[in-house]
């Protein structure tokens, strides 16, 4: 069983919407947006703590840091460390911006509309498809549901050089897609080491340099 309370935000539904649970395990699903409080998510925890095959998923975004420039990743950082007080298993994703054909934020960069900072920020964005694939893998894996990952892809560049290689699949209409994450958060991401991730799930990464060409 899966358990996504509150309204988590993007792309917390999309994701879980594509996870086949064959599991024994019943999993609550944590993001901002869970929980109003921090005293409604300790009610939550404590509830799940009596469930025999109880764990939880966090799924946020790199940057999360207790010191972090942005709100939501402070937030995040309290959220993970208020799982783990809980003694439950916890595993936590950290998620780069997500590409796919599908992807809000591919569609938003496909209309040409002005960039965060004029597109200078450096970002390491994620094949979906990948993220994805990791879930997958995680569902599958019991007591050694545990640590966190940072999840990216293995190629920097900049936000320009992405709606560059975006644009390449014809323009969209202006209101396309969304900005996910949020445009305050993609002009202030942060570089980070894909390999204990890749590592731990098993996924080789896809460049999304060679990977968009097949989207047209």
């Amino acid at each position: 069983m899966i358990h996504a309370p509150g309204t988590p935000h993007p792309p917390v539904a999309r994701l879980l919407a594509g996870i086949e649970d064959g599991s024994q395990w019943e999993t609550l699903v944590l993001s901002t947006g869970t929980a109003a409080s921090a005293p409604e998510l300790d009610r939550l925890l404590t509830e799940w703590r009596t469930r025999p095959r109880a764990r939880v998923l966090v799924l946020g975004t790199l940057g999360t840091h207790r010191d972090a420039s942005v709100a939501r990743w402070r937030e995040l950082w309290a959220l993970e460390e208020q799982a783990r007080a809980s003694g439950l298993p916890v595993l936590a994703l950290r998620l780069a911006p997500l590409i796919g054909p599908e992807s809000p934020l591919w569609l938003r960069l496909r209309t040409g509309e002005p960039l965060p900072q004029r597109g200078r920020p450096l970002v390491q964005p994620v094949a979906e498809a990948d993220v994805r694939a990791t879930l997958a893998a995680a569902w599958t894996a019991g007591a050694d549901w545990m640590g966190w990952y940072d999840v990216a892809g293995p190629e920097p560049v900049t936000l320009a050089e992405l709606a560059a290689l975006a644009r390449r699949e014809g323009a969209l209409p202006r209101g396309a897609g969304a900005w996910e994450p949020a445009a305050q958060e993609l002009a202030q991401q942060r570089l980070c080491d894909p390999r204990p991730w890749s590592e731990r799930f098993r996924i080789v990464p896809r460049r999304l340099s060679e990977e968009a060409g097949a989207w047209a």
